[in-house]
């Protein structure tokens, strides 16, 4: 799921500050807050990343990642073609898609953007899954606090919610954790 920068505005407003609050805490002008929150420019990552992190420090939540996370997780096994992955990402609107091996356990995950970069240069029967699986982002358990799952996701696109076995359990995507933030009114306490 890609995340709409116009999000921004609710959750600030959820959070009770004004647009020159937000600007002067991430060091930029109050006119490319407005800007970026009605969708007006296509701010860089490392802004939208800058802006996030503020406002999750003003949020005191005390609840866990289980509450959180997307489940049950759509996965794709070792022996998919691309085309199958790509149908499926398609069909549930999501841009990544864990990997699991025949024992239902991680192994990697394959982005949207790495099946793109293949495509360029490759039609989708000369690519395996292996040519396209990338490292597991951060492995975390249901009872990872929400903050701690903040500050992965300032970082990194995506967390994944695993058992002891690492077998997937939920998924957890920025846009996620925005969504909800808004939708369950979690702002200072």
């Amino acid at each position: 799921m890609i995340f709409d920068v116009r999000e921004i505005k609710r959750l600030r407003e959820s959070l009770g500050i004004t647009q020159a609050e937000l600007a002067k805490r991430v060091g930029v002008s109050q006119s490319l807050i407005a800007k970026i929150e009605n969708g007006k420019i296509d701010p860089k990552l490392s802004v939208v990343k800058k802006i996030l992190d503020e406002l999750t420090t003003l949020m005191e939540i005390n609840e866990y990642a289980e509450r959180v996370m997307r489940s049950p997780v759509i996965v794709a096994t070792l022996d998919e073609g691309v085309k199958e992955i790509v149908g499926k990402m398609e069909k549930h609107g999501i841009s990544q898609v864990p990997v699991v091996n025949s024992s239902f356990e991680l192994v990697g995950i394959i982005y949207d953007y790495v099946i793109l970069r293949k495509l360029a240069v490759k039609s989708p029967n000369e690519i395996s899954v292996k040519d396209i699986l990338a490292p597991l982002p951060p492995l975390i358990d249901p009872k990872t606090p929400v903050r701690e799952v903040m500050k992965l996701l300032t970082k990194y696109s995506v967390t994944l919610v695993v058992d002891k076995k690492l077998k997937p359990l939920g998924i957890i995507t920025r846009s996620d954790l925005i969504s909800y933030l808004i939708n369950n009114n979690k702002g200072p306490q």
